[in-house]
């Protein structure tokens, strides 16, 4: 009969070999029974900064004489818990500047993570997830040789499922993982704790930065009970985020770490992590605003075109409710208003954001800097509602309404959508739109009055009609090109029944130089149809539409992609007819 010891049964490990398995554990390395290794890292599968094959041989063999040694007879050996609990060093900003406190570092627990039992001949033995506490416990014959593999990886397959990943990008994008000793499993070494170091050594990274995966993996984990909390019955699509201490603001090679910034490709994420100029690993609110990018693409909507941005800046509005949105939702999750990114020598410098002020530069449905503050102290606000709950905003962004709304997602769509939602909500909602100097109106911002210093970008959608009249309608860079406000026009059209149209752009009056209006058809935020032709001063093109509603972008090529030009204007002469 095979007997299984419980937890309690188990003793803990005396004081030096824990030691020796923390030690061991301050490096992303496969390590021997007798220390850790220095040696440079190659990749192993699945597998970053492992050492290579030959090395974990030499380290089995130093363990115990052979690899034959350690198999047991599973009909007649006892089984025991091998259980511990993960840690990792958490280095929290200084209160009193944007940068690091080193100094105020504290263990957090490594909760939900994939945690593996490893043989001498790196066969997985077992497999589990911690608990919230960063605890586990496995199953093994007593007396086989194992390790504890930690991975950088929350894995849970049942309702609400998800799968998220730290990976290197600058090493064939191989799963971070952090190993123990290889030791014989008795009851002298049946709890094994790993912990995860920064790798500081007082006035630079000295060691290994083993804790940045699992830093970073426990802001998304804090963004998933947030979620969970507020929809039970969510799933989420795999996802990496992409960290190398080599990723660094240069642009250029993302293998090589040239990612620029951190940012959310459309499938993974990729996350700074180069010391003395910018590491983003520690800070939780530029993680969770690009996860925060990510949950709008999964569970949500955003029609936003990405780009440069900045809190003063007036932006596309497609951008600014992206942005607000994504800063807003990190102060949210980690209940923290003051968005905090820390860079620089010995990372002690950064810049700071408090989402939810409210006497804002710029203040308009074009500010990104107005969404974040009226989304925050929303979710912070009483007023007949729970202070600090997310429920009521996924609500709203994860609502049919919402997701197939006929207009390009904006504070405008969220607003009216709320206002449907939550009508005991609406006076609050309205109250912060209004300190906003956003108009208190329909999904088509009808009747806003703000401009942002520029009347022909009002109304924000113009009327276009299928009878071949005229609608005019200018681009310029007078804010910024590509993603900035009244770069891009927009027309909402109404198809009553099948048929094939022409639509046309054509400059009208000051002729500013070689204008290229291109044009974006699309039909509840996915694009339908596009031309982009270099043909100078207009542009045609014909199609087929089903009935229904459709929103046309018309931007001048010109102002959209380059920063180098003057002050730029171009007014078009907007047209659509029926062709047959």
């Amino acid at each position: 009969m095979v007997k299984m010891k419980t937890i309690m049964d188990l003793p803990t490990l005396s004081s030096g070999v824990r030691l020796l398995v923390l030690l061991c554990c301050t490096a992303l390395m496969a390590c021997g029974g007798g220390g850790s290794s220095k040696q440079a890292p190659v990749s192993s599968q699945s597998i970053t900064l492992a050492t290579s094959a030959a090395s974990v041989s030499a380290a089995i063999n130093s363990s115990s004489g052979s690899p034959n040694n350690s198999s047991v007879n599973s009909s007649v050996a006892e089984l025991m818990s091998i259980s511990g609990r993960v840690t990792y060093d958490f280095v929290p900003h200084n209160p009193n500047n944007y940068g690091l406190d080193y100094a105020a570092t504290v263990a957090k627990a490594g909760r939900n993570l994939v945690v593996e039992l490893i043989d001498n001949r790196n066969v997985v033995v077992a497999t589990t997830n911690t608990d919230n506490f960063g605890s586990y416990s496995l199953g093994v014959e007593s007396g086989r040789m194992v390790k504890v593999r930690v991975k950088a990886q929350s894995l849970r397959t049942q309702t609400p499922a998800w799968n998220f990943k730290v990976t290197d990008n600058t090493n064939a994008n191989s799963l971070y993982v952090m190993d123990g000793n290889l030791i014989a499993a008795s009851e002298a070494t049946a709890v094994r704790n790993l912990h995860a170091n920064s790798g500081w050594g007082g006035s630079g990274y000295t060691d290994p930065r083993v804790a940045g995966p699992f830093a970073i993996l426990d802001s998304v984990l804090s963004g998933v009970d947030r979620i969970v909390a507020a929809d039970s019955q969510v799933n989420f699509s795999p996802l990496e985020l992409r960290w190398s201490v080599r990723n660094r603001t240069a642009e250029g090679d993302l293998t090589l770490g040239e990612i620029g910034t951190s940012f959310f490709s459309g499938t993974e994420i990729y996350i700074l992590g180069s010391e003395d100029d910018d590491t983003d690993e520690y800070d939780q609110h530029v993680v969770l605003h690009e996860w925060g990018h990510y949950i709008e693409r999964e569970l949500s909507r955003s029609d936003s075109i990405g780009g440069d941005h900045m809190k003063g800046d007036k932006l596309d509005m497609r951008v600014a409710m992206s942005e607000g949105f994504a800063n807003a939702f990190s102060a949210m999750i980690i209940d923290d208003p003051d968005y905090r990114d820390a860079s620089g020598t010995l990372q002690g410098g950064g810049f700071s954001n408090d989402v939810s002020q409210t006497n804002n530069t710029v203040k308009g449905w074009y500010s990104e800097a107005s969404v974040q503050s009226v989304l925050y102290n929303f979710y912070a606000s009483g007023n007949g509602k729970t202070p600090g709950n997310f429920a009521d905003i996924f609500k709203v962004m994860h609502s049919v309404g919402y997701l197939a709304n006929e207009a390009m997602i904006s504070i405008y769509v969220f607003a009216a959508e709320l206002r449907n939602l939550l009508p005991m909500q609406a006076a609050n909602f309205n109250s912060l739109l209004a300190e906003q100097d956003i108009e208190l109106t329909n999904a088509l911002g009808d009747g806003e009055v703000n401009g942002g210093g520029y009347t022909k970008s009002l109304p924000v959608y113009k009327q276009l009609v299928v009878d071949n009249s005229a609608v005019n309608v200018c681009s310029t860079n007078r804010f910024g090109s590509y993603n900035k406000l009244a770069v891009a026009q927009f027309l909402l059209l109404k198809v009553s029944s099948e048929s094939k149209y022409q639509i046309s752009a054509t400059e009208v009056g000051i002729n500013s130089g070689n204008s290229d209006p291109d044009l974006y058809l699309y039909r509840n935020g996915k694009l339908f149809e596009y031309s982009e032709d270099t043909q100078i001063d207009q542009e045609v093109f014909s199609l087929t539409l089903p009935a229904g509603t459709y929103v046309l972008e018309v931007v001048d090529d010109r102002v959209k992609y380059n920063d180098g030009l003057n002050q730029t204007e171009a007014c078009f002469d907007v047209r659509m007819q029926r062709v047959n």
